[in-house]
Formats: C-alpha cells, structure tokens, sequence
C-alpha cells in the first residue's frame, strides 16, 4: 500500500489527468507479478496462452544494467525510451544521464503501468523532471510532447530506445512512436526553412496584425454565431488552386447558399472569374504574389488571416476581417483575457488549404469537401489556369522542384514535390485522427489520391450533399468588432507598451554582452580562465533562463532565427567545448539578438508612428 500512495503522490504532481482516469480503474488480468531466481519481482503480461516477461527472469540488476550500457549518453541528448515495465531499465539510463539530458518514456500499455505503480517504487523516475512520460489516452497528447522535447538543434542527439521485448509486443505501436518522432523532425526542418526565408517579415507582418486585432473581429465569434447550425449536414467547400480546378469550377456556382465556400487566396481569381462569390477567403502567406488580387473586384469580401499574413493585402482589400494564430505569449493572453476565451489558433499543415480545412473544422463542420486539392503536377501542371503565371513560367517552375511520385486517385503514377508530399502527409493524418468525427470528400476529380477521402464528382456533391439552403453572408455580416471601444483602448494602451518591453530587452542583452566580451578577452584557451570566470559564465546562463521569459522574447528570436539555428548546429556538434568556447559562442548569439532587438524596436516604432488603425476593415465595418 505504501508503494502505491508514494507513487500516487507523485502522479498528482506530474500526471493529475493519469491518477483521476485510470488508477481507480479496475485492473486487467493479463499483466502479472512473478518472482525472479534473485528474489526481485518482475513484471510479465500474458497473451495467446503465452507468458512475456518484461525483465530477466534470473538476475534483474544485471539485465538492466547491460541495456542502459548499450548506450553512450551524450551531453544535450534527447532519448524517446519505448516502454517503462517495472522502471529498472530506465533508472539505470539515468544513472548515466545528467542535467542536460531529456527523456521522454512511452509506455504503450496503460495497464502494465498501472501494475507498475502498484507494485514497484517509481516515485523517484516520475518526479525526474528530465523524464517526461506518455501514455496513450491518459496524459498530454505525443504531438505536444515532442514539441516541448524535439527542436531542430536537437537532431544530432537524439536517439530511440526500445526496452527488450517490447519491439515484439507492441510492434505496430512501437513503428508508430518511431513514425511520430520522424514526423517532428521534418516538421522542424521545414519550418526551419520557413524561418530562414521570411525572417524578418514575419515578425513585422505580425506586429501590423496585432494591432489590426484590435478593431477587428477573429473566427471565434464565426463559430459562436454557427451555433445551433446542423452543420453535420452542410457542406464546407475548400477550395484550392491545384489544376483540376479548370474542371470543375463551374459547379461550385450552385451550390452558393447551401454550403460554406471558403477559399484560399491562390484560387480566388479562377473563383471570382468564374462569378462566384466566396464566402470566406484564407490568405496567411506573408508574401503572397500580388498577381493573386490585382484586377479583381473584391469589395464585399470576408477575409480570415493569422499573424503573418501580409499587411498590404488587408490594407487594400480587408473591409471585414477575421483574425486568428499565434501572435506573441504576452498578447494572445492578453486579448483572450479581454475575450472571455482563449483566442482561436489552428493547427496548421504548413500550407494554406491546411489551414483552411482545420478551420472548417473549428466552425463545426463535420462534412468537408476538397476542390482543386491536386496535391501534384496533373496534366503537368502546377496550379489552376485561374493563376495566370503568378509564379512564373509552368514548366520552369516545376522543373525547380525537389520532384517525386504519388498515386493517382485512378491509380495511376502522378509527379509532385517534397513539399506537396509532405502537406498530404499531414491532410491524411488528420483524417485518421478525426476518425467518424469527420466525412471528407475529394471532389477534386484529379490529382493525389488522398487517404481518409471519397472520391466523388462535384457534380455529385451538388446533387446529393447540400440539401438545405445555408446563408452564411447573412450570419456573417451580423456579427460586430470582436471589442467594445473601452476594450479597443486598453488593447491600445498594452500595444503602446510594446515599446517599453523591447527596451528591457534591449538593456539585458547589452549587459549580457559585456560580461561574455569580458569573459572572451582572457587569455588563449582556458589557460587565463579562473574559477570565478567560470562561476561568472555559470551565472550569466543561468540569467538567460530569466530573458528567455521576458516579454517579447520569442517574438525578438523570429527576427534571430540564423544566429540562434547556427548556435545550434554548433553547440550540439562540436566536442569538448571549453570556457572560451562557450562564452564566444553565446557573445556571438547576443550578438544576433542585440541586432534582433534593434529591428524589433524599429518595427514597433513604424506601426506606432502609423495613424492609429481608421481603415475600413479596422473600422469594422
């Protein structure tokens, strides 16, 4: 009993969501406690007439001891452990493990881990706060998880760990956990990608866009006007601009007024050539080609843009605007504060059409259908003809990219890119997790066949999906500025401060700057350095933690992101490091932030210096 409590002590600290939902569950039958030849216990679990024990069944330390040995735990290491059993395994890693290193244990089955903390004492591995568990349904989801532990600069140093047996156990659950990591890790390099191209116009867009929140309205006040909606049965449309498009188009004419159109802003010149109105726009690239918008009449028009989307768009065209995303910490909670509700963010799959999906989703949807979703070069083409040569010549720009094959919805083979591979990924992966939640529809009549999706003929959809008018525009329209004018002028005042936070930024940095200039002044190697020298570097690391919690940290990093991404694939690469080292590495870090700083506060000068928001859109008109 005494075992158990100490264990549920630490749950309640750790994995409160585990201890209410499982441990008063009652217990499964096919785990077991045996005792091993040494006298220690030892977990087993029984399937198909066959007993599976999870440890030696004759000397335990032993056992454990040689798997933590097949390991060479290196400084900064990130390890993804499979499987927990009684934790002997995994307290011997530890032993070999020290502040630097993170672990992150899976445990695919929550009954052995509910045996676990009934039988054995592991109070002191749940309470190691480099370990980080996950368990399938009773703790924080994987996806959050491995955000928190997997970053770019963390590559080179992480490794997976299997306990024995469990590879054999749990193989389908084993290959998935080894799949998500993978994931992470392309996730991570194509933002890094993202990061590097638009270093300093995303952040910039994003200050122009936090002030535009301010008069504005975001998509959860969409989504509370759609209640009461059976929007079970009506159709969310997202329509794309892949070339299948040209085919099609003409039948989204019938079904305005009886499903929610929203398209994304690289289809919306074939969709307003065609005479269609949308009823929502997605635009969230901070550069988009100007090509996309120019020429059109686009008054009357519903807008939904995040943080990065571009200025110069909303200013021409933005009369109604609907915001959500990620802005900065500090703001986000600040106008959620304001809202009664924690302001709408949407996962995203790095492109548009993802986003507009996931919005779909947001509102209430349960029956999204795709158009113009090719998700390759069909017919050898990049986009709908709707494009007009936006970006450049076809056959040129399709030559220029990193090129593949996937299957065809008719089965054949069909050419597209890394990057369009890549969005099918995650579009099938959302699918699964949505499970009956969700019905999607390819109506694309072309392109990638996209796993979770009916392929059907829009002509189809039109004839057999919509059966009941639906006026979005009228909903819409009735809906008023997100914040009362007292509200709009406190959001003034905090967007004002803006300026003094980046100034605290600033001082920090400059004092950091000197200590580590100082420090990098001794003599060659560590010959100059002295014990206090070392006490001093200690002491201005350990400062950072404090920067890095300041307010407009991140937001001052994204104009950073090359001197942190090459601090990374420095630091985590190069072998005994010295004092020197590590003080000229991190002098050349703030380095990149004092310039970082300094194009942060210029930004927030320019969106002051700006006449307070009187546009149309900002208006709220």
């Amino acid at each position: 009993m005494e075992i158990l409590e100490n264990n549920k002590r630490a749950l309640e600290r750790v994995m409160p969501k585990f201890l209410e939902q499982r441990l008063a569950a009652a217990g499964v039958k096919n785990v077991f406690v045996e005792m091993a030849a040494d006298g220690e216990r030892i977990l087993g679990i029984e399937r198909e007439n066959r007993k599976w024990y999870l440890n030696s069944r004759y000397d335990t330390a032993f056992a454990a001891a040689v798997y933590a040995g097949r390991y060479q735990i290196r400084t900064y290491g990130t390890y993804f452990v499979f499987g927990f059993s009684d934790g002997r395994h995994v307290r011997e890693f530890l032993k070999k493990c020290d502040d630097t290193n993170h672990i992150v244990i899976c445990e695919p089955s929550v009954e052995i881990f509910e045996e676990c903390c009934e039988q054995f004492d592991v109070s002191d591995i749940l309470e190691d706060k480099r370990v980080q568990f996950y368990i399938p349904d009773a703790t924080d989801s994987i996806e959050d998880i491995m955000k928190k532990n997997l970053q770019y600069s963390d590559f080179t140093f992480t490794e997976f760990c299997i306990l024995p047996g469990y590879d054999i156990l749990f193989h389908e659950e084993c290959e998935e956990f080894q799949n998500l990591i993978i994931e992470r890790m392309r996730d991570e390099a194509v933002k890094k990608g993202t990061s590097l191209s638009f270093q300093r116009v995303i952040p910039r867009n994003t200050l122009y866009n936090m002030k535009h929140t301010i008069r504005t309205r975001n998509i959860g006040q969409i989504r509370e006007a759609l209640e009461g909606y059976p929007l079970e049965d009506i159709p969310a449309v997202v329509v794309c601009a892949g070339p299948s498009l040209d085919k099609n188009i003409q039948e989204l004419k019938k079904i305005q007024g009886r499903a929610l159109i929203i398209v994304v802003d690289a289809a919306l010149r074939a969709v307003m050539r065609a005479g269609i109105h949308p009823d929502l726009v997605c635009t969230v690239d901070p550069n988009p080609p100007e090509r996309f918008f120019t020429d059109l009449d686009l008054c009357g028009l519903t807008w939904c843009c995040e943080n990065a989307s571009k200025p110069e768009i909303i200013r021409k065209y933005g009369e109604r605007v609907y915001y959500f995303g990620y802005f900065e910490k500090g703001w986000n909670q600040t106008i959620s504060e304001i809202l009664g509700y924690g302001f709408p963010v949407l996962p995203t799959g790095g492109s548009v059409s993802s986003i507009a999906f996931a919005m779909a989703l947001y509102f209430g949807f349960r029956k999204i259908v795709f158009m113009g979703q090719d998700l390759a070069f069909t017919g050898g083409k990049s986009h709908t003809s709707g494009i007009e040569g936006a970006l450049g010549d076809n056959d040129k720009y399709i030559k220029s990219r990193c090129l593949m094959e996937v299957e065809g919805i008719d089965g054949t083979m069909l050419q597209t890119d890394f990057q369009m591979w890549y969005y099918k990924q995650w579009f099938e992966k959302a699918i699964r997790d949505g499970g009956d939640r969700m019905r999607v529809i390819d109506a694309t009549e072309g392109g990638a066949r996209i796993e979770g999706t009916e392929n059907m003929k829009m002509s189809e959809v039109v004839a057999g999906e919509c059966p009941a008018e639906f006026d979005f525009r009228k909903i819409e329209q009735a809906i008023p500025p997100a914040f009362s004018a007292e509200e709009q002028q406190k959001l003034e005042k905090a967007y004002r401060n803006l300026k003094l936070q980046a100034g605290d930024l600033q001082k920090f940095i400059e004092k950091q700057i000197q200590a580590l200039d100082s420090l990098c002044r001794k003599s060659g190697g560590d010959t100059g350095v002295t014990d206090n020298d070392v006490r001093v570097l200690r002491d201005m690391l350990e400062e950072n933690d404090i920067l890095e919690h300041m307010p407009l940290f991140g937001m001052m990093t994204v104009y950073a992101q090359k001197a942190e991404y090459e601090l990374g694939d420095t630091i985590y690469t190069k072998e005994n490091m010295g004092i020197r080292d590590l003080a000229e590495l991190n002098l050349n870090l703030f380095l990149g932030y004092q310039k970082a700083v300094q194009m942060l506060l210029e930004d927030i000068e320019d969106n002051l210096s700006e006449e307070s928001i009187s546009d149309k859109g900002a208006l709220g008109i």
